[in-house]
C-alpha cells in the first residue's frame, strides 16, 4: 500500500482538524467517511481499518469547497471556487471558474460546469467573461467588461477602520472590493479571445460596500450605487 493510500486515524479531541498537521478540513466530520487534508494531502477516518467500506469524500473543507457566486449586471452566471494546492509553507490559494449549467443533466457536479482553475480570483473571473463573450446576447463580443472582485489581502480591521464597518466585516454584511478591467487578448496571440484581468486598470482595496456584489458588469451603469463611483473606463 502506497504512503499516500494510507488512512490514519483522527484526532478524537479534534476531529474537524487533519491529524497529521492540524489543518482544519472539515466542518462536520461522520464516523463512517474518509477525509483528504488540502494542506498536507493526509487521509483520515474514525475507523482507518474499515476503508474499504467507508465513503470516501476527498477535501471538504468550507475554505475551498465555498461556492463564491458571480453575477453578469445582477442576473446568476457562474462562481469560483478555491482550491488549496501546494503542502505547508509552499501552498497557495487556486481559483476554479464554474458556469451554472442548464443542461438536462443538471445533477451532474452540482448542475455546474467546470471551465478553468486560475492563480487569481480576477483571473478566474476573466474565464467566465470569455465565455459570457463567446456565447451571450452577441456571439463572439469582445468588448470589455468591469470586474468587481472581493479583496481578500486588504486588512479590515486597522486603526483607519471605524468600529461599524468593522462589525459589518466581522458578521459578513460589508466587503472591500477591487475594480477594473477585464479585456480580450488581441490577435495574433496565441490565447487570442480569451480575457484576462488588466492589472493596470484595478484599484486594490479602492471601495468598502454591502457585501454579495462581486461579479461582472458590461457598462458602468449597471453597477451597484455604492461602486458607481470607482468604475473604470472601458
Amino acid at each position: 500500500m502506497s504512503p499516500s493510500s494510507v488512512v490514519i486515524d483522527w484526532s478524537s479531541n479534534k476531529a474537524y482538524q487533519c491529524p497529521q498537521c492540524a489543518h482544519d478540513t472539515v466542518a462536520d466530520p461522520s464516523r463512517w467517511e474518509v477525509y483528504t487534508c488540502c494542506n498536507c494531502g493526509t487521509r483520515f477516518a474514525r475507523f482507518p481499518r474499515l476503508q474499504r467500506f467507508l465513503r470516501h469524500v476527498g477535501i471538504t473543507c468550507e475554505v475551498c469547497t465555498a461556492h463564491l457566486p458571480v453575477s453578469i449586471d445582477g442576473r446568476p452566471f457562474g462562481f469560483l471556487r478555491r482550491r488549496h494546492a501546494g503542502i505547508g509553507t509552499s501552498a497557495q490559494h487556486l481559483f476554479e471558474a464554474w458556469l451554472y449549467d442548464t443542461d438536462e443533466v443538471s445533477h451532474y457536479r452540482e448542475g455546474a460546469q467546470y471551465l478553468n482553475t486560475r492563480a487569481s480570483r480576477a483571473d478566474a473571473m476573466a474565464e467566465l467573461a470569455w465565455r459570457r463573450s463567446m456565447f451571450g446576447p452577441v456571439d463572439d463580443d469582445p468588448s470589455p467588461v468591469i470586474a468587481v472582485v472581493a479583496d481578500e489581502e486588504t486588512f479590515r480591521y486597522g486603526p483607519d477602520t471605524s468600529e461599524e464597518q468593522q462589525r459589518g466585516f466581522a458578521d459578513g454584511t460589508l466587503e472591500v472590493y477591487s475594480i477594473g478591467v477585464l479585456r480580450q487578448i488581441p490577435a495574433p496571440r496565441p490565447r487570442r479571445g480569451q480575457f484576462y484581468a488588466d492589472r493596470d486598470s484595478f484599484n486594490w482595496g479602492v471601495a468598502t460596500a454591502p457585501a454579495g456584489l462581486e461579479g461582472i458588469y458590461t457598462q458602468p451603469q449597471h453597477l451597484p450605487k455604492a461602486l458607481a463611483a470607482y468604475a473604470p473606463r472601458l
